[in-house]
């Protein structure tokens, strides 16, 4: 190999280690400006009459796995009172009568019109005959950068709407889709070469402008469990954040097992909110 060759591959070389550790420091750089978990959150306590009022009452709960952290938050709150927690059974296509919440996992993760489907024929079906509350709640997966946010959510109003004229004795409760924490500096240096994990600040985004609809149409009904508000409680650093001026919020990492579920204590904090919505209803 000619001197100048040897010269080209080096440079070569040089500039493709140059270019990898820029990568790496850029990682580094953003996962050092990402907030850092807040640890100090706590579940809030609930009246007694609070948790009266979900044992009294028979809700129909379609959702998938962010939900199931919910129930086991439902378990936990009234473990933390030193009471009974309520029944919880899965829907096996039969009424329940005795069950304070009969749930399912409709649909499938990725699909929100399909969960929306899934939804109205659980309410079609036996499992609505005994309900007096029902909500359905997307997961995290369902609203993403790729997602049309104004068309799904006026399907979620279509959906509403139809529900409530034809089922007038149940309760519908609304709902806000589930949030995911900061992207990892290894997320970030992941979506940098094009592997996106739809975990990022642009799906996030996605899901605040789905919120926000949400929140304007059913904020002033009594009835909304916010549960992104709920995710997003952070006691001491905000959980906004903002890319290319536009303003999102993230799922606080101190509730969190990963970047989308719920801890033990978020599940907690969660169902709080879910229960009070409930007895609030109820009362």
């Amino acid at each position: 190999m000619s001197e100048t060759a040897s010269t080209t591959v080096t440079r070569r070389w040089r500039w493709g280690i140059s270019a990898a550790a820029f990568v790496v420091l850029a990682g580094i750089g953003v996962w050092l400006m990402v907030p850092k978990p807040t640890t100090n959150v706590a579940a809030p306590e609930l009246a007694a009459t609070q948790l009266d009022a979900l044992t009294e009452t028979t809700v129909l709960f379609g959702h998938q796995s962010v939900g199931a952290n919910i129930l086991d938050g439902v378990a936990g709150m009234y473990a933390d009172a030193g009471r009974t927690a309520p029944e919880i059974v899965q829907d096996e296509g039969e009424a329940q009568t005795d069950a304070s919440i009969v749930h399912a996992f409709v649909g499938v993760n990725g699909d929100p019109l399909g969960k929306f489907t899934a939804f109205r024929d659980l309410v079609d079906g036996p499992a609505g005959d005994a309900a007096s509350v029902a909500i359905v709640k997307l997961c995290y997966t369902d609203i993403t950068s790729s997602t049309d946010a104004a068309s799904v959510f006026d399907e979620y109003t279509t959906l509403m709407e139809d529900l409530e004229a034809r089922h007038p004795d149940i309760t519908f409760l609304y709902a806000t889709v589930p949030l995911t924490t900061d992207r990892s500096w290894g997320a970030n240096i992941k979506a940098f070469f094009g592997s996106d994990d739809r975990m990022g600040p642009a799906d996030n985004r996605v899901r605040e402008q789905y919120n926000a609809l949400i929140r304007e149409e059913y904020g002033d009904s009594g009835r909304l469990f916010d549960i992104a508000a709920v995710e997003s409680t952070m006691s001491t650093e905000p959980a906004v954040r903002s890319q290319d001026g536009e303003v999102y919020h993230v799922l606080n990492a101190a509730l969190s097992s990963d970047a989308g579920h719920l801890s033990e204590l978020g599940s907690r904090v969660a169902a709080a909110e879910l229960i009070r919505v409930i007895a609030d209803v109820r009362s």
